[in-house]
Formats: C-alpha cells, structure tokens, sequence
C-alpha cells in the first residue's frame, strides 16, 4: 500500500511539473507577441535555426536555435535571441545572444569587427596580425578580420571609425559580421524589451556605412 502510494505521489508532483513547464512556456510566448505588437512588429515564437548564411555565429556548437524573431512587415531585418550548445565529455554550456540581422545594398566579403582580446593580441606576437588601420586607439579596441583588405578600408573611414569609437556603437559590446548582402550585430543576450531597440539600432548603424561600398560592391 505504502508503495502504491508513493507512485501516485511521484505521478502528481511529475503531472505538476509539466504543468507549470506548459504554463511557462505559455506565459513566455504571450509577453514575445506583447513586446512584438507594442513596436508594431511581426513576431514568430517558434524555436528554428539560424538563417543559412555563414557567419561565424552561426558555426559555432550544436543544437543552435532562434526564438522568437521579430520584423517590420515587407521588411527584410529582422532581430531575435539566439542560442548555441557547446559539449565537452559529459559536460556542456549555452551561449545566449541577441543578434540583429539587416540587407545590405552591396554584397559584402566576409568581415568580422569584434572586441580585442588577450588572444587577439598574442596572435599578433607571432606575427598573426588583424587587419589595422590608422587610429591607434581603434586598433587596440577592436580585431578586424577580413581577406578583403580593401573593403575592410573602405568600410572603416574617419566617420564610421568616429563612430565604432563612441558610445553609440557599444564600444565593443557588439561584434559586426559582414557577409554578402547582410549584416548580423550580435551582443550577449539582453531583456527581451530590448528586440525592438536593438532593431532600430542596427538599422541606423547600417545607415552610417559609407557611401563608397555601393558603388564598390554593389550588385
């Protein structure tokens, strides 16, 4: 009897669980179409990959999921959380960011601007060096990667350097990533009250991009 006892126990606090799990879950969806509507975007709360361009983000670990996303009607851009898994033995780690994702009216090689960090400026040691260009101070701030010296030059002129170097930018907090007619700006994850901000911002960083890269690479 005890035992018959402790399983319809087990049975109801497992059904409860699942419950609160679904009512979480639930409850999370209706604040993503919430936060959506408030901004006047279109919202899709599915979990799904990543887009299929080749961003470094979206190489990196396993079970790699977006959700929720979030874009103005007709409009290409889009922002949305995303999360990635890295396992080691038995071990593993998320990784959380928020990314923005907008066109590009040239088609771009791929570039990455990230923060420099301690192994950035070791590999510049043995004679590994980034892409640099002449401002000092953005050269120790951030680590440019591009086979494309040319466009890497172009795209950081005096304005956008000005830019990149002051706190509108994040200052290091954002990685860009340039590829083909899009760029992705990613940061670690913030609120999600903060989707339709981060949306306007990137879409305002790309109106800073100089003019010269359409007519060097458009098409």
């Amino acid at each position: 009897m005890r035992a018959a006892a402790t399983i319809v126990v087990l049975v109801a606090i497992a059904a409860g669980v699942v419950w609160l799990v679904r009512a979480y879950l639930a409850a999370q969806k209706e604040r993503m179409r919430a936060v959506a509507a408030a901004a006047g975007l279109e919202v899709d709360v599915s979990s799904k990959r990543p887009p299929p361009i080749g961003f470094d983000l979206f190489d990196d670990g396993s079970s790699r999921k977006v959700r929720p996303q979030m874009w103005r009607a007709g409009e290409p851009d889009s922002v949305f959380q995303y999360e990635y898994t890295v396992k080691s033995g038995e071990s593993s780690r998320t990784y959380r960011f928020t990314a923005a994702l907008v066109e590009l009216p040239f088609s771009a090689p791929h570039l990455t601007i990230s923060t420099e960090t301690w192994w950035s400026r070791a590999k510049r040691v043995v004679g590994l060096r980034d892409i640099e260009i002449e401002s000092p101070e953005f050269n120790d701030r951030y680590h440019v990667r591009c086979r494309d010296q040319r466009f890497a030059v172009a795209l950081l002129d005096p304005p956008m350097i000005g830019w990149m170097l002051s706190p509108s930018s994040g200052q290091g907090t954002v990685t860009f990533e340039f590829l083909g007619h899009w760029m992705l700006c990613h940061c670690d994850q913030l609120a999600l009250e903060q989707l339709p901000p981060m949306l306007t911002w990137a879409q305002a960083a790309r109106a800073r991009l100089p003019v010269v890269l359409t007519e060097l690479y458009g098409g």
